[in-house]
């Protein structure tokens, strides 16, 4: 059996074929029996892209022209080992006849350094490489905020819900900022009023002369001293005396 499959692989393998018309001769057989012609991919790997070619998932939606192939990642423009027909499979491609404007829409699927390209047109399955991501180059002020170091309010650790709290939607996060404004605010308002009543306060404590006493410019006329609480009985502790001096003087008289 294993001699049978080879060589029927081997009748239908063609060392090169040009793909000037696409969909011409397209593939009429299943993707899954493509990818397992495909021998010297490992067989986790075949079965991880049988699945995910049979699911739909792919990574990365191109457009093939005569001298590339461009997606979001980058890829070499060589085009191998395409199934056209019922089980046919060509090593290598050409599309040296394409005009340089043509562009025929694909899907790429990726398993590791393992691609597979299927041209939307014919479903030809077939192999590329994927030699980097295809990253914009960004512009400097872009670069110049990439190089700074990031704040705790740009890493999410400020506004991150604790456990067990649903993540806020749009709605319920604007809510939040303007509430937190709001207190912001609010709390600012307090400040000030609390400073213009110190500086007010202030303000009446210099007038008053700096000692709590008023000063004869605000009232216009003298100030009556004030007797203090020691001199009251000073005074009183002398009245006593004089009026029992008196009295002794009197009864002596007697």
């Amino acid at each position: 059996m294993p001699v049978l499959l080879a060589v029927t692989l081997a009748a239908a393998l063609q060392p090169a074929c040009s793909w000037d018309n696409p969909g011409h001769n397209p593939y009429t057989g299943g993707a899954a029996a493509a990818i397992d012609r495909y021998t010297d991919i490992p067989e986790a790997v075949r079965s991880t892209l049988k699945r995910r070619l049979a699911e739909g998932q792919s990574d990365d939606k191109v457009n093939i022209t005569r001298d590339g192939i461009a997606g979001k990642y980058q890829y070499d423009p060589a085009i191998r080992d395409m199934h056209f027909g019922r089980a046919s499979v060509c090593r290598t491609v050409t599309r040296d006849r394409w005009a340089a404007t043509r562009s025929e829409p694909g899907a790429v699927y990726c398993v590791g350094e393992h691609c597979i390209l299927v041209p939307r047109i014919c479903g030809n399955v077939s192999r590329i490489s994927r030699t980097a991501p295809a990253v914009a180059a960004a512009p400097k002020e872009e670069a110049r905020e990439m190089e700074q170091p990031l704040a705790f309010a740009d890493l999410g650790l400020a506004d991150a819900p604790e456990r067990g709290e649903m993540p806020l939607d749009e709605a319920e996060e604007a809510e939040r900022r303007a509430s937190h404004q709001r207190a912001q605010d609010t709390v600012a308002e307090l400040l000030d009023e609390a400073e213009l009543e110190a500086t007010a306060s202030n303000s009446r404590f210099r007038r008053l002369g700096g000692d709590g006493a008023f000063t004869d410019d605000d009232i216009g006329r003298d100030v009556s001293p004030v007797p203090e609480a020691d001199t009251w009985a000073m005074l009183l502790a002398g009245l006593g005396l004089v009026g029992w001096q008196v009295r002794r003087s009197r009864r002596q008289a007697r």
